[in-house]
């Protein structure tokens, strides 16, 4: 006996003799190159500001990269590094031998999950397009998965694992941060030191080979960028270090470095879509206006796009986020509002009035910060881990008689920072700051 399935089939087979009408396009797959994945990923690697720091394992760059295709989701890679020598040497005719000192190998092991991500387009709705639908996905897809990268090592290292916390101005937490307490010279150098007491060592090595001296790197916001290169300090040091030229930093903006520290800019991205901010600062866009005692915040754009998190900076966000642990201070424009509870889809509950500041109602686009906190985070050798069991793989799927194309990636990873016997991060420090707007951009 035939099955309903096999019944159902038939109608589509050739039983009755029937021959479905083809596109003349017979299969997306002629239109995407053989190596789309691996230029996905090239370019993904080109995007990626973590990417840039990477060395192979057992390497002194800043984050070890290791690869092991034998793995699957749920299993475990690997590190290694090794700690440095702490023994006092022999001297005069003491013999050496039996006096060496061990290298002590530090393991580390990251469990690895399989993550995916696609885009989609209706070969009738825009048909003129599609022709290079493939390489625009390709291209969409690679910027996304760059900044997922960085995302996921920044959330871990910030916000995951223990990281020691300063607070600018020598301030004693977060909320003790006060308007006076922004990012300059002063708090680099206090930065700086706080690395070396911690044990922080300089690295030398980046995805791009061997630097000529050992240095720090330090992620930092936009906005942490522009309020040190304000600093009366910082431009006086300029004008004192470079030679006189257009080439002079303090002329041309073109800072990267300020004392043995290279400085990675880390940018809100807002292409006026409704998606902004980062973990070094959380930003957001108000979505919907709302009165003076109105108590849910949406975030995004008047139009929110299906599977977005615009809250997903902020504590307690519901995609990446770090936890929700404490009360957080969301402002908008010169209101401070509290919550307790992670975001309901793209709405935040608050308590409003916080802080001593009025109630007043706020237009849709306003610009909502976690209370202007920024950070920024200085590393050394060895701060983070990347695994990878599997690197990006195409994902394709044609439905509707290939009139429908879902395009995509997966790939199998995880990050991790490396961590003291103590279970807090050996190779980084970050400073919190009060990171106030410019401008209302």
């Amino acid at each position: 006996m035939r099955t309903w399935l096999t019944i159902a089939l038939s109608f589509l087979w050739n039983e009755r003799g029937v021959t479905l009408n083809l596109a003349t396009k017979t299969s997306w797959d002629a239109s995407i190159p053989e190596y789309w994945d691996r230029a996905v990923m090239m370019e993904s690697d080109r995007q990626s500001i973590i990417n840039q720091l990477t060395g192979a394992d057992g390497s002194d760059a800043p984050v070890l990269q290791k690869m092991d295709l034998t793995k699957q989701a749920g299993d475990k890679i690997t590190f290694s590094t090794l700690q440095r020598l702490l023994g006092k040497g022999v001297s005069g005719t003491t013999a050496l031998e039996g006096a060496e000192e061990n290298l002590v190998n530090g393991t580390y092991a990251v469990t690895v999950e399989l993550f995916r991500h696609a885009t989609a387009a209706n070969d009738i709705a825009r048909k003129e397009v599609l022709f290079d639908f493939p390489k625009i996905a390709g291209q969409r897809i690679s910027e996304w998965h760059g900044r997922f990268r960085d995302d996921n090592l920044m959330d871990q290292v910030l916000n995951t694992d223990t990281i020691q916390t300063n607070y600018a101005g020598g301030k004693t937490s977060r909320g003790n941060l006060g308007p006076a307490d922004t990012f300059n010279t002063r708090e680099l150098k206090r930065l700086h030191v706080a690395a070396r007491r911690r044990g922080v060592r300089k690295f030398r090595q980046t995805r791009k080979g061997p630097l000529p001296w050992p240095i720090f790197g330090a992620m930092i916001s936009e906005i942490d960028y522009y309020q040190l290169i304000e600093s009366d300090d910082f431009k006086q040091d300029m004008r004192l270090a470079q030679a006189r030229g257009d080439k002079n930093p303090a002329l041309d903006g073109d800072v990267d470095m300020y004392q043995d520290i290279i400085l990675w800019v880390f940018g809100s991205v807002n292409p006026g879509d409704g998606m902004l901010g980062s973990f070094l600062r959380p930003e957001a866009r108000l979505a919907a206006t709302i009165t003076a005692s109105g108590t849910s915040v949406t975030a995004g754009p008047t139009t929110a796009v299906t599977n977005v998190d615009y809250w997903q900076y902020f504590p307690g966000a519901y995609v990446y986020g770090p936890a929700i642990s404490g009360t957080h201070t969301v402002l908008i424009d010169s209101e401070q509002m509290t919550y307790t509870a992670a975001p309901t889809d793209t709405t935040l509950t608050v308590t409003r009035a916080a802080g001593g500041t009025p109630g007043v109602a706020h237009t849709a686009g306003a610009l909502m910060t976690l209370n202007n906190v920024g950070k920024v985070l200085l590393f050394g050798v060895n701060f983070g881990l990347e695994a990878w069991a599997m690197p990006v793989t195409r994902i394709r799927q044609e439905r509707d008689y290939g009139m429908e194309l879902g395009i995509g990636v997966k790939w199998i990873y995880e990050v991790k920072g490396v961590e003291n016997a103590d279970d807090t991060l050996a190779n980084c420090v970050v400073m919190e700051t009060t990171a106030p707007n410019p401008n209302t951009t």
